[in-house]
């Protein structure tokens, strides 16, 4: 049988850990979802472009060796890049590679400054972006990405990864969620509180997938682990029977 100081004890290494206190928890934002779809609008391995979940599906245009983007990936995949994979020599690009270096390869998405290309599917899809010199006019810059989880991304901030307090038990009428959040970006250590935005909720009768973002800091930022954040997440309904889901990651499937 547990002992009277076992709460206290209990309270006293959660505060030891980090883990927010009642306290904490009374004072955490209260956030309100927005309504999102099952199937993701946007995702990112943080590598390149953000890109709709159907890029990696159907069939793909072959790509065109003389198409400058294509070009520097061709270099990028023959190691005509030079050693630095952010630099091409000019030089170098004149020898043009035959095009079956491109086979499997397809564009995933583009814009007049950046194109990404990708070959296989998740988990082992791997990518290449490349960037135009705003300065010069060319495709100078390449940088190449494998096997990196695609995140749901929302106004170009990829997801969070969040889980629910564990010193709370979710109760099936309950409608507010305490939730800690892991920032997915760099912030020197600091939490993320004020930053966290309203979240995307996806809910049916058997399952809540909730999709937490967090508006990065800017500036240098030390690359140190990131404490969790404490927020509340107000439902329209209670969560029931549902199976509470992290939609941060995105599992592709056919």
């Amino acid at each position: 049988m547990s002992g009277s100081g076992d709460g206290l004890r209990a309270r006293l290494v959660a505060r030891a850990r980090g883990v927010p206190t009642e306290r904490h928890w009374e004072r955490s934002a209260v956030l309100e979802p927005r309504y999102a779809p099952r199937v993701p609008e946007m995702i990112s391995d943080a590598g390149g472009l953000a890109f709709h979940p159907s890029a990696l599906d159907g069939p793909s245009k072959p790509l065109d060796p003389k198409d400058p983007a294509v070009e520097l990936l061709l270099a990028r995949l023959e190691g005509r890049a030079g050693s630095n994979p952010l630099r091409r020599s000019e030089l170098q690009v004149e020898r043009r590679p035959s095009s079956s270096a491109l086979d499997g390869w397809r564009q995933i998405a583009r814009t007049g400054t950046e194109a990404l290309f990708g070959l296989g599917m998740p988990p082992d899809l791997v990518m290449v972006a490349v960037k135009k010199d705003a300065r010069r006019g060319t495709w100078s810059r390449a940088d190449k990405t494998a096997g990196r989880p695609l995140r749901v991304t929302r106004d170009g901030i990829r997801a969070s990864s969040w889980r629910l307090d564990p010193t709370w038990e979710l109760g099936a009428d309950d409608s507010v969620l305490r939730v800690l959040v892991t920032e997915q970006t760099y912030a020197g250590g600091k939490r993320a509180d004020g930053r966290v935005l309203d979240p995307d909720l996806y809910a049916d009768e058997q399952e809540l997938i909730l999709t937490m973002f967090v508006r990065p800091l800017e500036g240098f930022l030390m690359r140190s682990p990131n404490p969790e954040t404490a927020v509340r997440v107000a439902l329209q309904q209670p969560v029931g029977s549902r199976e509470l889901i992290d939609g941060a990651v995105y599992e592709y499937s056919r």
